[in-house]
């Protein structure tokens, strides 16, 4: 069973996507969009939505 790092990284990219979907809901954003974002980039996605996060938190607080 050499493909099981492949099915893993896969696997954990696709519930980081709805980890992401379900922040968006949480913040009013598109959950599609943040999903397949989350889904096929989750490095890039996960610096985003730590961005997006903080700014927001921003916002609230001043």
């Amino acid at each position: 069973m050499e493909d099981a790092g492949f099915v893993t990284q896969g696997y954990v990219g696709f519930l980081f996507g709805l980890f992401c979907a379900y922040w968006a809901q949480e913040t009013d954003r598109s959950p599609w969009l943040w999903f397949f974002f989350g889904w096929i980039l989750p490095p890039i996605a996960g610096i985003a939505l730590v961005y997006k996060n903080s700014q927001d938190l921003e916002a609230a607080a001043g």
